[in-house]
């Protein structure tokens, strides 16, 4: 009896110690969860909303950064300078731009259709969309009013064709290197900052007039 005594209560230690450390294992567990689940609720709280913190297209939220600008190019040129004017795209080439070429009414119709199949060719300019060629050419001449007909036209074309842009830069075969497409969007920006600052300091100018007035 005592030695049936004694085995019984070592069983009943063994079961008081293992149930101890079943029930703190279940309360770490218990602990551990609620510890991530906050987390996950935190981070839910805050991405909620992605474009809250981020820039999505052009609309700007907390980052507060500048839009960048958008042109849009007239490339011209003549008999001959088909070869030209591919080399002057491929400089001046960037997605978010659009891009009218012209060759005038002295170059051959199979110039212009070779211009054409050229940009047809190309897998960006033909994936985005944004590169055309003046099919009816326009005559060109160095005197007279052909030359700013002949620019109001494509003005007319990229506006009705891709009329989000903020700047038009009119670009001749033979303008060639080019500053980076980098480069130049900063410039543009720059100087789009230039002119708000300028309108804001305008507006505080009539403010104070006002003010005295």
């Amino acid at each position: 009896m005592k030695r049936t005594s004694n085995n019984q209560s070592q069983w009943l230690v063994i079961l008081t110690a293992t149930s101890a450390l079943l029930l703190l294992a279940l309360l770490a567990l218990t602990l551990t969860h609620a510890k991530y689940s906050s987390a996950a609720d935190y981070d839910h709280r805050r991405f909620a909303n992605p474009d809250h913190n981020f820039i999505d297209g052009d609309n700007s939220y907390n980052l507060e950064l500048p839009r960048l600008p958008r042109f849009a190019y007239l490339l011209t040129g003549s008999k001959g300078e088909g070869p030209q004017m591919k080399r002057l795209l491929q400089a001046a080439y960037h997605p978010r731009n659009h891009y009218l070429l012209h060759l005038d009414l002295e170059a051959s119709d199979t110039e212009r259709l070779d211009l054409a199949k050229y940009v047809k060719s190309e897998s960006v300019m033909h994936a985005f969309r944004n590169a055309m060629v003046v099919g009816a050419a326009d005559l060109v001449t160095a005197k007279g009013l052909t030359v700013m007909a002949a620019t109001l036209h494509a003005v007319a074309i990229l506006l009705k064709r891709a009329g989000d842009w903020d700047w038009f830069i009119n670009l001749n075969a033979s303008d060639y290197p080019l500053m980076s497409q980098e480069r130049e969007s900063r410039s543009g920006g720059e100087e789009e900052r230039e002119r708000r600052e300028r309108k804001r300091e305008r507006e505080k100018y009539e403010i104070c007039v006002g003010l005295i007035l």
